[in-house]
């Protein structure tokens, strides 16, 4: 099973991938203590679901896990857009 995953990395957000056969891609978020008390990691998974719906149209049959880092808090939403756009691409998400 883990060598159907691909991961990859940037400072402010990882993904692992998993390719499917067919139907819709999935996301889920998992969102460790570290980024911040309940109310920084709800923000942070509200700002990355909203980019992942922008991404939602491009992506192949795959599961993903995205998981911010730290640094996603105070980074724009154009950053964060572009740091998930990266290593979707990067992980063959899209």
């Amino acid at each position: 099973m883990r060598a159907e995953r691909r991961g990859a990395g940037d400072p402010l957000v990882r993904v692992q991938v998993r390719l499917r056969a067919d139907g819709e891609p999935r996301i889920g978020f998992a969102v460790s203590r570290r980024v911040g008390g309940a109310v920084a990691r709800n923000r942070a998974r509200r700002r990355l679901r909203a980019l992942c719906d922008r991404e939602l149209p491009a992506m192949k049959p795959v599961d993903v896990v995205v998981i911010p880092t730290a640094a996603a808090l105070p980074a724009s939403f154009p950053e964060l857009g572009e740091a998930l756009h990266r290593v979707l691409a990067r992980a063959g998400a899209l």
